[in-house]
């Protein structure tokens, strides 16, 4: 313990941070990048294809996984919300 500090548990600490924030970043660009596809116009000014419901869904769903994570970081960082 230098300077008092538990050098060990700080370094858990800031690897989990480090991974967290690596899975909700992942999370909310796959759902933007699922989501724009289909939205551009084709070659020489035609319209593209449009998105599949199933890829439309999984858009939403990478994006609220992302929501949510933030959503519950918020509900442990304000204790007004867990009684604590």
């Amino acid at each position: 313990m230098f300077l008092g500090v538990d050098w060990g548990a700080f370094v858990v600490v800031f690897l989990v941070a480090l991974a967290a924030t690596a899975v909700v970043m992942l999370a909310f660009s796959l759902g933007l990048r699922i989501l724009a596809d289909g939205e551009l116009e084709g070659a020489a000014g035609q319209p593209a294809a449009r998105r599949s419901a199933p890829r439309s869904l999984a858009g939403w769903a990478c994006i609220a996984v992302g929501a949510a994570a933030v959503l519950f970081a918020l509900y442990l960082i304000i204790p007004q919300f867990h009684g604590g």
